[in-house]
C-alpha cells in the first residue's frame, strides 16, 4: 500500500512538472492563452475579476504563483505597473511581456499617431485635454506611463492574434513535444476569431452612428475594429475621480451630441456616471472590459468579444 502511494505521489510529481501551467495577469488575456493550452496544459489568472490592474496590489500569494508558473505572461509596466519588480526577480525564459513584441508595439504606436491627429483636428474631445494636465498633477507614476498610448490591448482583435501567436511560440520552447497541437490550436483560435469578428460587426450595423460615454479611456481598440462612435471618456486613469472643470465640459458635451449611453464599469463604482445622466436622455450601461462572466476555455476570447459587443448593443439599440 505504502509502495503504491509513493508511487502514486512520485507519478504527480512528474505530471505536475510536464504540465507547468500558464499565468496571466488578467482574464482576457488568460481567454487568449487557454485557446492555445487546451488540451496541452493549464491556464491561470493572477487577479480576480473585481481588480483592476491599474491600482492592483501583489499578496504573498501571488509572488509564489508567479515563481511556480511555467510561463507569465503580462502587458507590461505600462498596464501592470504593480507587477514590475516581482517580475524582474524572474527568470526572463519564464516572463513574457508582450509590450516588448515589436507587432503589438507598432499597433499601439499607430493608434497613438491616430489620436493625435485626431486630437489636432477634432475638438470635439477638449474635455479629454483638461483632464490630462489635471491628471499630470495628481499621479505619483506619470513616469512610468504614456496615457496617449493605449495598453488595453486585449480588446483589439488584430493584437490578440499577435499575443496568442506569442504564447504559442513560448509555449512550444517549453513543451516541444506538444507543438504541433499547440499549432493546431493557434490555428482554430485564429478562425474563431475571424467568424466572430464578421458576425460582432453585422450586430453593431444599425447602431454604428449612436454617440456614446464611456467611464476610461479603454475601448479604443474594439471601437475601431466595429466602427463605433465614441464621444470620449469620464476618466483617463480609472483610479482618479475627473475634475470639476471636466465633469462640466462633459455635461454640455453629452447634450451638444446627444449622446445614448453613458457606460460604467463593474470594478469601479462610478457615482459621476449616474449625475451625469441626470437630465438628459443619455441611458446608463455597463461594460466589463475584464470579462467577469466569462469562463475559461479554448472559446473564451471569442465569447468576451461577444460579451462586450452585447453590453454595447443592449444600451445603444434601446
Amino acid at each position: 500500500m505504502f509502495k503504491r502511494t509513493a508511487l502514486s505521489v512520485a507519478l504527480l510529481s512528474v505530471t505536475a512538472a510536464a504540465n507547468a501551467d500558464v499565468l496571466t495577469t488578467i482574464k482576457p488575456l488568460g481567454f487568449i492563452a487557454s485557446a492555445i493550452t487546451d488540451g496541452v496544459t493549464e491556464t491561470k489568472v493572477l487577479l480576480p475579476t473585481s481588480a483592476s490592474p491599474h491600482d492592483y496590489s501583489l499578496k504573498p500569494s501571488d509572488v509564489e504563483k508567479l515563481k511556480s508558473a511555467n510561463l507569465v505572461v503580462w502587458v507590461g509596466e505600462e498596464m501592470e505597473a504593480f507587477l514590475e519588480k516581482s517580475v524582474d526577480n524572474l527568470s526572463k525564459e519564464k516572463v513574457l511581456t508582450l509590450g516588448d513584441v515589436e507587432d503589438i508595439k507598432h499597433i499601439v504606436e499607430h493608434a497613438k499617431e491616430e489620436k493625435e491627429d485626431h486630437h489636432d483636428h477634432d475638438h470635439k474631445h477638449e474635455h479629454k485635454h483638461d483632464h490630462k494636465h489635471e491628471h499630470n498633477h495628481s499621479h505619483g507614476h506619470d513616469h512610468h506611463h504614456d496615457h496617449d498610448e493605449d495598453w488595453h490591448i486585449w480588446l483589439s482583435p488584430v493584437a490578440s492574434e499577435k499575443i496568442a501567436e506569442q504564447i504559442a511560440m513560448r509555449l512550444s520552447q517549453h513543451m516541444p513535444e506538444q507543438k504541433a497541437k499547440i499549432e493546431e490550436n493557434l490555428a482554430s483560435f485564429k478562425v474563431a476569431l475571424n467568424v466572430k469578428s464578421t458576425e460582432i460587426a453585422k450586430q453593431f450595423t444599425n447602431v454604428k452612428e449612436k454617440g456614446y460615454y464611456t467611464f476610461h479611456d479603454a475601448y479604443g481598440y474594439f471601437e475601431k475594429a466595429y466602427g463605433l462612435n465614441s464621444l470620449g471618456s469620464f476618466t483617463i486613469n480609472p483610479t482618479i475621480a475627473p475634475g470639476a472643470k471636466t465633469l462640466n465640459t462633459i455635461k454640455k458635451s453629452i447634450a451638444k451630441n446627444k449622446a445614448i449611453c453613458l457606460f460604467a464599469e463593474p470594478q469601479f463604482t462610478p457615482k459621476v456616471i449616474e449625475s451625469l445622466s441626470k437630465g438628459t436622455s443619455a441611458k446608463v450601461g455597463q461594460l466589463d472590459p475584464l470579462g467577469a462572466k466569462v469562463e475559461l476555455g479554448k472559446d473564451a476570447y471569442p465569447q468576451f468579444l461577444q460579451s462586450l459587443a452585447d453590453q454595447f448593443s443592449e444600451c445603444l439599440g434601446k
